[in-house]
Order: C-alpha cells, then sequence, then structure tokens
C-alpha cells in the first residue's frame, strides 16, 4: 500500500487543446473521452496519435459519452477555445480547508491500469480515472473488484510566507510511502477546470486532469481550488 500526493496550480486549457487544421465535411475521430461541453455540442478527445483535439458534433452523440471511454465520433474538428487563467498564488502554497468534505464510496472493477501511477475504474456511476502510487500493475489486475473511496475537501490556497519558503512546502512534493492503512492512497490538490453534466468535477494535476464524481455539483465552480484524496483496495 502506497500514499502519494501532489499539487497543481498551473494554468491549463479547459478541457481542450489545439487539433487538426479544420476542413469542411464530416470526419472520424477514434481516441479517449477527456470531456464535453453540451453548451456548444463539442467533445475534447486523446486521439491514438497522442494528440488532443475538439470536435463539433451532434448533441445525439454527446449524449451516448462517458468519461475515459475509448470510441468513435462523428463530426468537424473544432477551433482551440481560450485558454483557462486562473489567478492566485505564485510560489509554495498551502491549502487551508474551508467548509466540510464531501466523501463518497463506489464499487467497480478495474479497466486499465498504468505502472506509472493511473488506474481506471469502471464504477457504478462510470469510468474514474484516479491517481496510484507507481508499480500499480503490481497490486491490481484488470477486471478485479476494487473500492473507491473519494473526499472532495474546497480549499484555499494560502502563500507560505517569506521566511518559511527556504524549502518547498511537503504538499508540494510528489511523494510514495508505505502505511498500515490498506489499498492505495493519493491525494491530489489543484483548481477545477470544468464540471461536467452528472456531476463530475475536472480536476487539475500534475500529470493531466483527473475526473471526480460528486453529489453536489452545485456547490463547485471553475476555478475553485479543492483537495481530492482518493483510496482504492480490493473488493472483500
Amino acid at each position: 500500500m502506497r500514499i502519494l500526493t501532489a499539487v497543481a496550480i498551473a494554468v491549463l486549457l479547459a478541457g481542450c487543446a489545439t487539433g487538426p487544421s479544420s476542413t469542411p465535411g464530416v470526419q472520424s475521430f477514434t481516441g479517449e473521452v477527456w470531456t464535453w461541453d453540451t453548451t456548444d455540442s463539442t467533445v475534447t478527445m486523446l486521439l491514438q496519435n497522442g494528440e488532443r483535439v475538439r470536435v463539433k458534433t451532434t448533441p445525439e452523440q454527446l449524449r451516448t459519452l462517458q468519461l475515459h471511454q475509448f470510441t468513435r465520433v462523428t463530426g468537424t474538428p473544432a477551433p482551440p477555445k481560450d485558454l483557462l487563467v486562473v489567478l492566485g498564488p505564485v510560489g509554495p502554497v498551502t491549502p487551508v480547508p474551508k467548509g466540510e468534505p464531501e466523501v463518497i464510496e463506489l464499487k467497480g472493477t478495474v479497466a486499465s491500469v498504468d505502472p506509472g501511477g493511473r488506474l481506471v475504474i469502471n464504477s457504478e456511476r462510470g469510468p474514474v480515472n484516479v491517481w496510484v502510487a507507481a508499480g500499480a500493475d503490481q497490486r491490481f489486475k484488470v477486471g478485479e473488484p476494487v473500492t473507491l473511496t473519494t473526499s472532495v475537501q474546497p480549499v484555499d490556497l494560502v502563500p507560505v510566507p517569506t521566511q518559511a519558503t527556504s524549502a518547498p512546502s511537503p504538499v508540494m512534493l510528489p511523494a510514495a510511502s508505505a502505511t498500515s492503512e490498506p489499498g492505495d492512497h493519493a491525494i491530489v490538490t489543484g483548481r477545477i477546470l470544468g464540471v461536467n453534466a452528472g456531476g463530475v468535477l475536472v480536476v487539475e494535476s500534475p500529470t493531466g486532469p483527473i475526473q471526480v464524481i460528486t453529489t453536489e455539483r452545485n456547490r463547485h465552480r471553475v476555478g475553485d481550488a479543492v483537495q481530492v484524496r482518493t483510496t482504492v483496495r480490493p473488493a472483500p
């Protein structure tokens, strides 16, 4: 069992990146679904060649999508979306909790394992991509039943006083260590990049956005900072 801690406060794209040049006519795009926007009928996908692209598609196709689903979408390339510029503290920060955390427990099965520290779980509410410690393929197998516990805590990112910045704040550094509690434990502190239909938060992290399921969708807004704690353990 491992603990992984990381923080990200960088400026990121709001669920999009530059893609292929726009051309007339409908095309077919195959890849992983990252996020979508029902207001303009676009979906952001990670293509098989590693490119991220926004695709203008139909509302009918949007209704069938699931996060991290590997699928094919037909449509036309959409132009890059404006950068989401989040103004906040510069330099080492300390996350200060505000309000009560929301804790959700879900049952599911392992859909894929990245030895470098990513796990995709097919949960009761759809696919979820979470951080785990390196060497996850030694502890989790595809198809294995697991229990995922997620805590979402709204926080304020407070700058560390100047006299205390001679060494980086521990919360800024990725780390992994063993504890007496079973399972893989992760902490990611970052800003919300998107709030999708169905109560799914898209939260920045050092290795790319993660998705977090919440039942309190109206409580969260783009640009807010949250601390996400996850525990993945084999189901009994």
